[in-house]
């Protein structure tokens, strides 16, 4: 067997056996990364952020999947409660409304004047004149010093007015009454 010397020192061992101290360094990281990558493209592992991030992503549309139907309930509810505020709010401002015409009736001026009004009332002494034209209907041009006539004041005729010009009215064109004209 043959031996060889190495550099600068008298050895009788194979230079092959012998590792330098830079080329056990330099070589163990190679044979690291090898083992890595050759185990590696056998299974590769998943990174344990994605793992997390893919459960985040599972809980959120569980979580979704699960509250929609809640959450709509309670804007349906709210919406709910939001449109009932607003009658009452209504109902309220129609109460107010109602007490104070209801307070405008205590006062006896007020219910004198509508009496007048709307059911032609006079007091004692007093003559109710209502001025008529030529076709029995009253007149809709005022007289001189009076008040001029609106159609409220028509609509507000008293109800025996009414009632009489229904039936003549429902007379008009049957033929007993166009004989009872004729003599």
């Amino acid at each position: 067997m043959a031996t060889t010397r190495g550099p600068g020192r008298g050895s009788s061992r194979p230079a092959a056996k012998r590792p330098a101290p830079r080329a056990k360094a330099a070589s163990a990281p190679r044979t690291a990364a090898r083992s890595t990558s050759s185990s590696g493209s056998a299974r590769r592992q998943t990174p344990p952020h994605l793992w997390r991030l893919g459960a985040l992503i599972v809980l959120i549309g569980f979580l979704a999947l699960f509250l929609t139907p809640t959450l709509r309930g309670y804007l349906d509810q709210r919406a709910a409660i939001s449109k009932a505020e607003q009658q009452i709010a209504a109902e309220q401002e129609d109460i107010a409304r109602i007490e104070s015409e209801l307070e405008r009736w205590e006062d006896d001026a007020y219910v004198e004047q509508q009496a007048r009004e709307r059911l032609r009332f006079v007091k004692p002494g007093e003559v109710a004149f209502t001025v008529l034209d030529d076709t029995g209907e009253q007149l809709s041009e005022p007289l001189p010093g009076m008040t001029p006539l609106t159609e409220d004041t028509h609509a507000h005729r008293p109800w025996f007015g009414q009632v009489w010009e229904s039936v003549v009215t429902a007379n008009e064109g049957l033929p007993e009454t166009d004989v009872a004209e004729r003599p």
